[in-house]
């Protein structure tokens, strides 16, 4: 039977697509901090100190005041935000983090961010990388406003925000895209070329996270 067009099988699937996109509620705490690139490199020689112990590898950086931060409450803000986007990768992406070299670092960082936050997951997809398919590399704060809106239909955490709130939005995703190299400050997406390293890591952890990167998903598995 077609409802319109729509065949039931088809309209199950788009209420079903529709639940899941309303239940989904976007988290926004990256904008305190950017990439966080310093702060995150020490932390992941932290944890390759320790052995992954993340317990002893946090009373290390907060009793040494590693990340040198001016007051006891701005450095518990940024190790519990880095803590909370390494802990989406895997042990040998953050080895890789502690150990590669700034290119990879920040990729590998990018990609953290993406898993923390599905916001940048979908922007990473719906627009860094559907450009860089188009041929198309020029990436503005339009280009994001113009996602922040369609993202209001199914998210009302975006359509409540202040516009200074929204405003800052924008320039942290830019931001981030800029401080991990993608793009440029005059705007242009710049295609990563991922090493034989990074490509193996993140293929070991999920495929799929290549998606995340405005570059061509490698054909076969990297041993």
């Amino acid at each position: 039977m077609r409802w319109g067009g729509v065949t039931k099988v088809r309209l199950v699937e788009l209420l079903l697509l529709e639940q899941m996109m309303v239940a989904t509620h976007y988290a926004l705490s990256f904008t305190a901090g950017g990439l966080l690139y310093p702060e995150s490199l020490v932390v992941a020689e932290e944890l390759l100190l320790v052995r992954f112990d993340w317990k002893v590898a946090i009373k290390s950086i907060q009793d040494g005041n590693l990340l040198q931060s001016r007051t006891v409450s701005t450095a518990k803000r940024k190790l519990r935000e880095v803590r909370n986007r390494l802990l989406t990768l895997s042990r040998d992406e953050i080895q890789l983090l502690a150990e590669g070299d700034r290119k990879e670092q920040k990729l590998i960082l990018w990609l953290a961010c993406c898993l923390k936050y599905q916001l940048l997951a979908d922007f990473a997809r719906d627009v860094l990388r559907s450009k860089y398919l188009q041929l198309d590399l020029s990436l503005d704060r339009d280009d994001v406003d113009r996602f922040i809106e369609n993202k209001m239909i199914w998210h009302e955490e975006l359509e409540k925000l202040a516009t200074s709130t929204r405003t800052k939005l924008l320039t942290v995703m830019l931001r981030m895209l800029r401080e991990s190299e993608m793009l440029s400050p005059e705007g242009i997406i710049l295609p990563p070329i991922l090493s034989r390293k990074l490509t193996q890591v993140i293929h070991e952890d999920s495929p799929e996270y290549f998606l995340l990167f405005p570059t061509a998903i490698p054909e076969q598995e990297i041993h």
